[in-house]
């Protein structure tokens, strides 16, 4: 279903994933920077993260599945988010860049995907109750 909106914020989350693991940098010590594949976590968790995005898309018929594939992305995001954050501590020098704000975008996006499903579901039901 490519015409509802939340299809296009699940596409955009499950792309920025992807170019999240691949890639963004994520932190640099000095003049080296490291992206999400030097963090075994945070590269396992992005795509986790994308495969739960894509699968969320071609389940446009279920709902209930759809909207439970979205949060279970977001909080794989937010672990992911957590293991940047306690990777960047661990590491004398280190100093997050930009592809740390990778996992806040997919966030967002999966919340404004989760609200266009709920819109969705809420309008299915109405639907039922009048016939």
């Amino acid at each position: 279903m490519i015409q509802r909106i939340q299809t296009l914020y699940l596409l955009a989350a499950s792309f920025v994933s992807a170019l999240a693991a691949f890639n963004f940098p994520m932190y640099s010590v000095g003049e080296t920077s490291f992206d999400s594949q030097s963090t075994g976590l945070a590269f396992a968790g992005f795509g986790f993260a994308m495969a739960a995005f894509s699968g969320a898309i071609l389940f446009f018929n279920n709902r209930k599945v759809q909207l439970f594939l979205v949060r279970l992305g977001m909080f794989d995001n937010l672990l992911v988010l957590g293991a940047l954050i306690m990777a960047i501590q661990g590491i004398e020098g280190a100093q997050a860049s930009w592809g740390v704000v990778a996992p806040f975008l997919n966030i967002v996006l999966a919340f404004f995907a989760s609200k266009g499903i709920r819109a969705d579901e809420k309008v299915v039901k109405s639907y039922d109750r009048l016939r």
